[in-house]
């Protein structure tokens, strides 16, 4: 009989290689997936594991901005912390509310008493699914789950991209200080390893969020109360606030005063930097007509204006379709059909039912 020899894989097992936020970051987006691939509701194993996904998400991301800050921290005792015991994983870390403390009394990372509270609840979801099961309401899961993960989404936001961001600059500058001026090029600065990794942690984590942004939609209880947190703030903004290309939701806040300014989503925090990119985005995503934008009779401003808009005072059915200017926020209101439009631009907005000034 023929000796068997053993087929080689085609692809070789890849070695572990995963940094605080790479892992942290990963384990938020199975949750996600946890909570939103299953076409109907969440099932029973589905909240189990988003439960437990999330719960090391937020363990990990919060102790990742702890180690920004510096790497003793995470150490049950800092005071006994080496920095070989910390590159071998050889210690007892600190406990997750432990960190929270730290956060705030050394890092001056602001947690709110909500925040606080909602990720104290996860963990304890978390350790009584792990040691000795657990019974409760599915609802109740999803809407702890869903809070905890609103706080991420800005933590992400606000705390992680400026550290990620200064690693950036910090790797940038070493090259400096090793390379002579008339060597440093920016190829030269590109191909430095450790400059490599810090743009290869701020891109994952931008191909993270991106993906996160467009299932958010699906995941019901953090819709409703993400928008119930966000109510307070967008209640004086309605005249100027549209859906949001990337999530669909009512918080996307275009500008009004001409200065170009970078449109965000208080929902999912998507951001665009381009004006005219933004009002496209919306064009073809929310109206479903490509062509649909043009230049503003007030502020000048080219592809900025989308005809057939919406803003959220007048979302209700048989609320008026307007064109509205991303960039100024004049408000165009439609006089005889879709494609007829008045070249009088209007500011302030004015609601329904008002005399225009």
């Amino acid at each position: 009989m023929a000796e068997h020899t053993p087929t080689a894989r085609p692809n070789p097992r890849p070695d572990l290689n995963f940094t605080p936020v790479r892992n942290g970051m990963d384990y938020l987006a199975r949750a996600v997936d946890d909570l939103t691939e299953r076409a109907g509701a969440p099932s029973e194993s589905d909240l189990k594991y988003a439960v437990l996904h999330l719960q090391a998400a937020t363990e990990v991301l919060l102790k990742a901005r702890l180690v920004g800050e510096h790497w003793s921290l995470v150490f049950k005792n800092p005071g006994s912390a080496t920095l070989e015991d910390f590159k071998k994983g050889k210690f007892d870390s600190c406990t997750i509310e432990a960190t929270m403390d730290r956060l705030e009394n050394i890092a001056q990372v602001k947690i709110s008493a909500e925040g606080r509270s909602a990720i104290k609840v996860l963990a304890e979801d978390r350790n009584a699914l792990t040691h000795y099961g657990h019974t409760a309401n599915a609802f109740q899961v999803e809407a702890r789950a869903a809070r905890v993960l609103s706080f991420l989404l800005d933590f992400i936001t606000e705390q992680l991209y400026p550290m990620l961001h200064a690693e950036y600059n910090d790797a940038i500058n070493e090259v400096f200080v090793r390379y002579p001026t008339s060597l440093l090029t920016r190829d030269v600065q590109l191909e430095d390893p450790a400059v490599q990794a810090a743009l290869q942690q701020q891109r994952e984590v931008d191909v993270t969020m991106r993906a996160l942004r467009s299932k958010l939609r699906r995941v019901d209880k953090l819709v409703e109360k993400r928008m119930q947190d966000l109510s307070g703030g967008l209640a004086s903004l309605e005249h100027r606030t549209a859906r949001c290309p990337d999530c669909l939701q009512w918080a996307f806040v275009v500008n009004d005063d001409s200065n170009w300014s970078p449109i965000k989503c208080r929902f999912c925090l998507a951001v665009y930097h381009q004006i005219h990119e933004a009002a496209i985005a919306y064009a073809r995503r929310v109206t479903g007509m490509v062509d649909k934008t043009q230049i503003c009779p007030n502020c000048g401003a080219a592809h900025t204006m989308v005809i057939g808009a919406k803003t959220a005072d007048r979302r209700r059915p048989g609320g008026v379709v307007e064109a509205i200017c991303f960039n100024c926020g004049c408000h165009v209101p439609q006089i005889a059909t879709k494609e007829l439009w008045t070249t009088d631009p209007y500011r302030p907005h004015v609601a329904d039912g008002e005399e225009q000034p």
